[in-house]
């Protein structure tokens, strides 16, 4: 251990960087203490000797109140990633001393067969493996890796998403690619039509999920490159499990689906098949996201092969890395 690292950890404690954590969020000492339970003396203490260890300010001072320059906001940012790892290692060893061999934290944004193939191949590879799935809005997600509060993303990364200023901290590899289809009952009139336009599909009545959805965008730019209007749908609903029940329940209805989990669920129910359109339209690939700052823990590299495996994709060349 060189001089440097000795002289951090002699000097910095967990309390330091607790400091941190509430001054990225409040913009007041007074704020600070009282979260802490401190008085503004004793915080304001704490300020100077972080500024000390790190050799110099790192918030300028206002009539209003402190806010970090560049150099604390970076420390800030480290500061928040070791205390989550922190808070990892300690739920880590719990479930440990359970019997668990070790802790996947795992986020996902898009409803996909794909990760839960990909689970359970890892389980049946590492069968005391403990799996945490966080289900939230990709922003929120991102937000979330970044922190060091999950160690990975599965999900279609929308397009708009490739702008996001955060990316150049991430690493996002190809996992598989994926295409929209069209599933219907195998009693709808269009079940054994073939090469079915979108003229076709514009007539029928679509279950869709919302706005801004990837399948939702998706079923308007292939209406919108064959010139047509794009379909209103009767039932607006989010959960491919709800859209397979109402197509069940009303063969008068088609959906759309990603290609791979609609050929797993027309496997499974016969009573379901994917129509033959004519144009089908493609979908943001399947990705994993991590952080470049740290290497792929054991498990990532783990749960990425396996899902490699399960949906047949190619994932050795990142489509972006910071």
């Amino acid at each position: 251990m060189d001089d440097l690292n000795h002289h951090l950890l002699r000097k910095l404690r967990l309390r330091h960087f607790e400091l941190l954590g509430h001054l990225g969020e409040v913009a007041t000492v007074h704020a600070a203490a009282k979260r802490m339970h401190l008085t503004q003396p004793a915080v304001s203490r704490m300020i100077q000797e972080i500024e000390e260890i790190f050799g110099g300010p790192l918030f300028d001072r206002t009539a209003r109140g402190i806010s970090a320059n560049h150099i604390g906001l970076a420390l800030m940012r480290r500061s928040g990633m070791l205390v989550a790892e922190l808070a990892a290692a300690q739920q880590e060893a719990t479930v440990m001393r359970a019997g668990a061999s070790g802790m996947l934290r795992i986020g996902t944004f898009s409803g996909s067969t794909s990760l839960p193939q990909g689970i359970v191949e890892l389980r049946r590879r590492m069968p005391n493996v403990f799996v945490q799935i966080r289900e939230a809005q990709v922003s929120q997600l991102i937000a979330d890796l970044l922190q060091g509060e999950i160690d990975c993303i599965v999900g279609a990364l929308a397009p708009d998403e490739l702008n996001n200023e955060r990316l150049d901290r991430l690493r996002v590899d190809v996992l598989a690619e994926d295409h929209m289809c069209v599933v219907a009952s195998r009693t709808h009139p269009l079940a054994k039509r073939k090469k079915i336009t979108w003229n076709q599909l514009a007539e029928q009545q679509w279950i869709l999920p919302p706005r801004g959805s990837l399948l939702r965008r998706a079923v308007i730019a292939a209406s919108l490159t064959e010139g047509i209007t794009p379909p209103q749908p009767c039932i607006e609903c989010l959960s491919p499990l709800t859209v397979l029940t109402l197509i069940r329940l009303d063969p008068r209805c088609i959906g759309p689906m990603r290609m791979q989990q609609a050929q797993e669920e027309v496997r499974i129910n016969k009573s379901l098949v994917i129509l033959d359109v004519q144009r089908i339209a493609a979908m943001p690939p399947l990705t994993m996201i991590t952080r470049t700052a740290t290497g792929m823990r054991e498990l990532v590299v783990a749960l990425k092969s396996c899902l490699v495996d399960s949906v047949g994709g190619n994932s050795t060349k990142p489509t972006i890395s910071g």
